[in-house]
């Protein structure tokens, strides 16, 4: 079975083509992503625009053309922090059904965390480990024991949100880093099992930035998943990029499809959770929420064959 997943993020709209294989297996065919600011206006009045919305839909259209070509079973397309935010969402949903025939699946907060926790159980040999994702308009964090996930949500910070919300000047002042750190441990201070020993693993477009530039700098190997960074390195990284100005930053080839504008409010909320755990590093897994609900739908599939 063939199945394609387009995922609509704050920050870019993302697809990937699945062949199931052995049970509960898939091997991914092709991923491409097209980047698409839904996250910038959620930000500021929690509205997407008329622009946004016949934008999405041109990629969607553009995607469904691409993705003919695989000739699969089943296309899902799913919508995490940015349409969940917007108080129009359903003029978003009503859009996509008329233009593309598609319907739109909106994420909730608990099922973000738990296919992130899914896709780190069926992709990473850990029991127990702490699973942060930093997104553009929230960010998931989970607790799994044993194998368990213990803990699971979803706070509404993420890269664009702090990013556009405090860190707006070019240098950014020292009064905006500091009123951004007090938004974000506003969230964190209460997740008093953040603490627990566990393995840190990160996922999301802010870390995966961050540790290509990592692997790239320290001339390490180029598969990203599983690839380790410190909290020193994401430290020094950060001061780096907080030094450089916006035209610096864009020309950084991981960040130059437009990331550099909110790099830092993303690489702000993962320093910021480190400090509240023992850990000193962070695995990095390159398999999130469109691998977690693949992860669970072929799972859902055989358990209905049985």
């Amino acid at each position: 079975m063939k199945l394609a997943v387009i995922e609509i993020g704050s920050n870019s709209i993302r697809t990937s083509v699945y062949r199931s294989s052995k049970r509960n297996r898939f091997k991914t065919l092709d991923r491409w992503r097209e980047p698409v600011r839904l996250g910038k206006s959620i930000a500021q009045s929690r509205l997407l625009t008329n622009e946004q919305i016949e934008e999405t839909i041109d990629v969607l259209k553009k995607f469904q053309d691409r993705i003919q070509r695989y000739e699969v079973d089943s296309i899902s397309l799913i919508a995490t922090a940015a349409v969940r935010l917007a108080k129009n969402q359903e003029q978003l949903i009503f859009a996509v059904l008329k233009e593309t025939g598609l319907q739109l699946h909106i994420i909730d907060e608990q099922e973000e965390a738990y296919y992130d926790y899914v896709a780190v159980h069926n992709t990473m040999r850990i029991k127990d480990a702490l699973i942060v994702d930093v997104g553009g308009g929230s960010s998931e964090i989970s607790l799994a024991k044993k194998g368990r996930l213990k803990h699971g949500l979803s706070i509404p910070i993420g890269a664009i949100s702090i990013s556009d919300l405090y860190l707006k000047s070019d240098p950014i002042k020292s009064s905006e880093l500091a009123n951004a750190k007090k938004a974000i441990n506003a969230r964190l201070d209460n997740l008093n099992w953040m603490s627990s020993e566990a393995t840190f693993v990160g996922l999301g477009g802010t870390l995966r930035a961050v540790t290509s530039i990592l692997n790239r700098e320290g001339k390490k190997k180029k598969t990203l998943h599983n690839s380790i960074v410190t909290s020193e390195q994401i430290d020094t990284l950060f001061n780096r990029l907080l030094h450089s100005s916006n035209e610096e930053r864009s020309k950084i080839k991981e960040l130059s499809d437009g990331r550099f504008e909110v790099i830092l409010g993303g690489i702000l909320i993962i320093s910021e959770i480190i400090k509240k755990t023992p850990s000193n590093e962070i695995r990095f897994s390159n398999f999130g929420v469109r691998e977690g609900y693949v992860f669970n739908y072929f799972h859902k599939m055989n358990q209905a064959k049985d």
